[in-house]
């Protein structure tokens, strides 16, 4: 499977890394500093003739550059655009609308461990690996034993929680999982309803069924 991934000039490179274990990645770049307000996009995102990609992980963050995205996929025929983050309420609607006009699929999450997994003949496989996280581990005398990542946040926030949780009771292991992840170099907003939370959250649950289901087995 063929990714491409659109990005700030220098942005995500941990992620372009992780993604490049697993598929063929083709990256573009937009400059770092962008104004609020782009009224000709098509200046500043330009896909070249070779980007023959199956489907696009944007990290734009910026509205009018993922409507653009959104129009140029649907011209070389891609039908999956994952647009991580930079679009809230009216934006992200616009976006989605924009793309059921064009036949591309939009997928939105405010931050990239909660993107949900998509089953699809052409891209589903992206999904195996990406997305919300989702782990298995090896418990021994009520502990961690082992922890294997199944699949994993874009930002590589899951492997990270999984060597930290290794020893670890499976009693304290949920939450400092929530804890690892939200002291993770991660992008999601902070503060009190800040995107962190999410995330700490959503790792916190992946650790919890994982356990469960050791414990099952």
């Amino acid at each position: 499977m063929k990714l491409g991934v659109v990005t700030r000039r220098g942005k995500r490179q941990e992620d372009i890394r992780m993604f490049s274990q697993f598929f063929e990645v083709k990256v573009y770049e937009i400059p770092d500093n962008l104004p609020e307000l782009i009224d000709e996009p098509e200046k500043v995102l330009k896909l070249p003739e070779d980007f023959d990609v199956d489907m696009i992980v944007s990290f734009a963050a910026h509205p009018d550059i993922n409507l653009e995205l959104i129009k140029q996929a649907a011209e070389k025929g891609i039908s999956l655009v994952i647009v991580s983050g930079g679009a809230r309420g009216g934006a992200y609607r616009q976006l989605k609308e924009e793309g059921e006009r064009r036949g591309v699929r939009v997928v939105w999450e405010e931050i990239c461990c909660t993107t949900p997994k998509v089953e699809d003949e052409k891209v589903g496989e992206f999904f195996e690996h990406f997305g919300s996280p989702e782990l298995d581990v090896l418990v021994e005398n009520g502990r961690i034993k082992d922890v294997k990542v199944r699949r994993s946040a874009f930002c590589g926030a899951t492997y990270f929680v999984a060597e930290k949780i290794k020893g670890l009771s499976i009693e304290e292991a949920p939450a400092k999982a929530g804890y690892f992840t939200q002291i993770f170099p991660c992008l999601a907003s902070r503060g009190h309803k800040g995107g962190i939370h999410k995330a700490a959250r959503a790792h916190k649950r992946a650790v919890e069924k994982a356990v469960d289901r050791a414990l099952k087995d």
